[in-house]
């Protein structure tokens, strides 16, 4: 869940949001994907734009200057995402804004805050074919994909390193630290993320 906030300027030398989602342009850009990918890196604001390629952005109320920017006319956000050419992606260097609503559990847990803190990045954008911890992969949808996955790990007492697809939500554990030579498969969409 998210609240749009509105269409802005995004500098070029000031950017408001300093995260790509993925580190990558999707050629499939919507809404929901990018929503999806920044609350699930535990961002609490995601944007769309669209220059020469369409981008999904994160970022935090820190790095903002909504209050001191006025919003523009909707029609300068007005690009139709590829992914979705129903919905609007921003406009050329400038931002549809969306601030995101945290999923709170009914016990009030916060489903969207990062636990997977006590992990960081080792390699993007290649899917590991060595054989998992587990034999079963993990599947979540939505906003808690990737801090379901570092649960996982977390809970299983020989994990060490985890990938995540941002495509398709698979989860995989692994019990040793994972180096860029282990993984010999192109994938565009997944990380992995080794125990600190």
């Amino acid at each position: 869940p998210a609240d749009y906030v509105g269409c802005f300027v995004d500098y070029i030398n000031v950017k408001k949001f300093p995260y790509t989602y993925g580190g990558v342009f999707y050629t499939n850009l919507t809404i929901d994907f990018c929503l999806h990918g920044c609350a699930d890196d535990g961002f609490k604001y995601a944007a769309l734009m669209s220059n020469d390629r369409q981008w999904c952005l994160c970022g935090n109320e820190t790095n903002l200057d909504l209050a001191r920017t006025r919003p523009l006319c909707e029609s300068q956000c007005n690009t139709p995402c590829i992914g979705n050419v129903s919905q609007s992606c921003g406009g050329r260097y400038k931002i549809s804004i969306y601030r995101i609503t945290p999923m709170i559990e009914e016990n009030g847990e916060v489903k969207s805050v990062p636990t997977y803190q006590r992990y960081r990045t080792a390699f993007n954008y290649l899917a590991i074919s060595s054989q998992p911890l587990k034999s079963e992969v993990i599947h979540s949808n939505g906003l808690i994909a990737k801090v379901e996955c570092a649960k996982a790990c977390g809970y299983t007492i020989d994990c060490r390193a985890f990938s995540f697809s941002y495509l398709t939500k698979l989860c995989r554990l692994f019990g040793k630290t994972m180096q860029r030579c282990d993984a010999d498969t192109t994938d565009w969409f997944t990380s992995v993320l080794n125990l600190v």
